[in-house]
């Protein structure tokens, strides 16, 4: 909700964003971390509960909790950073190109350096995402 207004206020700096988006480019990156955000943090929260629900009470089944636990923490933790530091990236590239008008090549440049740090924090994202399916599919039967 907040990310969603900060793009609509129509107030300095929040007003760069709309044309960083419009421009293409490091707005696209921008733009992919909103939309990953927002499906991924409401969507995926509503699949691993209903998948939970359903393994707890339908199934009679037990998660492990402290991997439940450690994989959730990891897969949001990383898909957090890694969309925060796409609309990061895509806010900052997008400000030098679009309202500083700094070549594509300077643009490109500062995208760069994000590289690394968000396939890093998507990769935590990753192995958190197997860390629950593994506290799912081990999950054991408890006493009736």
């Amino acid at each position: 909700m907040i990310w969603t207004v900060a793009i609509l206020v129509p107030l300095t700096p929040f007003s760069y964003l709309q044309p960083i988006m419009i421009g293409g480019g490091p707005g696209t990156w921008f733009l992919l971390g909103y939309i990953l955000f927002s499906t991924i943090g409401v969507g995926g929260f509503v699949g691993i509960s209903t998948l939970a629900f359903v393994i707890e009470i339908h199934e009679r089944r037990r998660l492990n909790y402290r991997v439940m636990l450690t994989g959730l923490v990891m897969l949001y933790g990383g898909i957090l950073l890694a969309c925060l530091l796409l609309a990061l990236a895509g806010a900052i590239g997008g400000y030098f190109l679009t309202i500083q008008h700094y070549t594509a090549n300077a643009a490109q440049d500062i995208l760069s350096l994000f590289v690394n740090p968000i396939t890093t924090v998507s990769s935590v994202a990753v192995v958190g995402t197997g860390l629950v399916i593994y506290a799912m599919v081990t999950a054991k039967a408890t006493k009736a």
